[in-house]
């Protein structure tokens, strides 16, 4: 686990010694002999572990040292992790999205969708990139009956979404009734295709796993199709999944 330990941002010596401490009660000697850390720096290595929190220290002679609660010592480690990840991989992101677009080359973490044909090819990545869930919101304006050659497509992209292991969970329109292969779907793998009942004017949205967003704009107006957006953003992803749960807790089954 020491490897583990300094990609969450520890030292060397300290990984070293943390690693040992999180199951095992040992003086600075001890520490030294162990793990190979230099005698001399025992010391500076345990002070630098105490004022982070991360070790305790017994009242015998010779002191002890030890992890208190080693899931509460490593937990924001994590968290700090996960959240420099974050900022790294979005500002990443967004440098290579504004250079392809001054290249006029197709991104891949943002795509705009503003004709039928690209709405087609962007909604189905979707469905070809899910690996494991697909929280989907369709609004009052959905029309399942239009653009009918498209939507199949989708459809039977879902149902092979769901042979991967893929889950969906959607919430539609209650009045509103599901196309012949979703409704297959969901008699035949409730498990894989969830149906929940809501009238929403919410936009119209995928959030995928845990890190990308299709956000399509559309009316009543079938005929009248604004465009549609698929962002690779992990807030944006958060945002959306907290309104999708919020949702799905009023909605009917």
């Amino acid at each position: 686990m020491e490897n583990e330990l300094i990609e969450l941002g520890l030292g060397n010596y300290e990984a070293k010694a943390l690693n040992l401490l999180l199951s095992k009660k040992l003086n600075l000697r001890q520490i030294s002999d162990k793990t190979n850390i230099p005698f001399g720096k025992v010391y500076s290595v345990i002070k630098s572990l105490k004022e982070k929190d991360f070790v305790q220290e017994t009242k015998t002679r010779p002191k002890l040292i030890y992890v208190e609660n080693p899931s509460i010592v490593i937990s924001p480690l994590i968290e700090k992790k996960q959240s420099r990840d974050k900022k790294i991989t979005s500002k990443l992101k967004q440098y290579v999205s504004e250079i392809d677009k001054s290249r006029g080359n197709k991104g891949v973490f943002f795509q705009i969708g503003t004709t039928i044909e690209e709405n087609k090819e962007i909604q189905l990545r979707t469905f070809n990139e899910a690996k494991e869930e697909v929280l989907q919101i369709l609004n009052i304006h959905h029309k399942p009956k239009s653009n009918r050659k498209s939507k199949t497509l989708w459809e039977k992209s879902i149902t092979d979404a769901t042979k991967r292991g893929v889950i969906f969970k959607s919430i539609y329109p209650k009045n509103i009734v599901l196309p012949t292969i979703l409704e297959k779907l969901n008699k035949n793998k409730p498990d894989k295709l969830q149906v929940k009942r809501f009238d929403t004017d919410f936009v119209r949205c995928d959030i995928i796993d845990n890190d990308k967003v299709l956000i399509k704009l559309v009316q009543q107006d079938p005929i009248q199709f604004g465009g549609v957006f698929f962002i690779q953003d992990e807030n944006l992803n958060d945002n959306l999944r907290k309104i999708f749960f919020e949702l799905w807790e009023q909605a009917e089954n």
